[in-house]
């Protein structure tokens, strides 16, 4: 993808409309096809080792934050709809993450603040929040 964008840039400084058309193209089909591949693969990392593990956990780190947002949102949904309580999700410490921040916990912390749901964190481990859904 990067390729494309490139020589694009340079058929640009030759004035290719043509060229440019053509790479642009290349480009933005790489691009969507990237994009697709990496929401394939989150699928399958959290229906496979990440998915939910009982009826009111989910792990979801490991995940972009985007997409640790969207399972946060269907994990809740699931476990209204189940008539749970509360919600533990694994958000993980941020051992993995640059410079060892967590980048999941705060996001998911806020998001779920944004949608009025009282979220605190685990206090057997700061790597679990606990989602009241009373």
């Amino acid at each position: 993808m990067g390729k494309y964008f490139k020589e694009r840039n340079e058929a640009k400084a030759r004035n290719d409309q043509q060229r440019i058309k053509e790479l642009t193209q290349k480009g933005e089909a790489h691009r969507a096809n990237m994009m697709l591949l990496d929401k394939e693969a989150s699928a399958k990392i959290f229906q496979g080792t990440k998915s939910i593990k009982g009826t009111n956990e989910v792990d979801l780190h490991g995940l972009y934050v985007s997409e640790a947002k969207t399972y946060f949102d269907t994990s809740v949904q699931a476990a209204w709809d189940r008539g749970e309580s509360s919600l533990r999700v694994i958000v993980g410490k941020g051992n993995h993450s640059d410079n060892n921040v967590p980048k999941i916990k705060p996001a998911i912390q806020a998001h779920g603040e944004s949608l009025g749901l009282s979220i605190e964190v685990d206090p057997r481990n700061e790597g679990c929040l606990i989602v009241s859904l009373k």
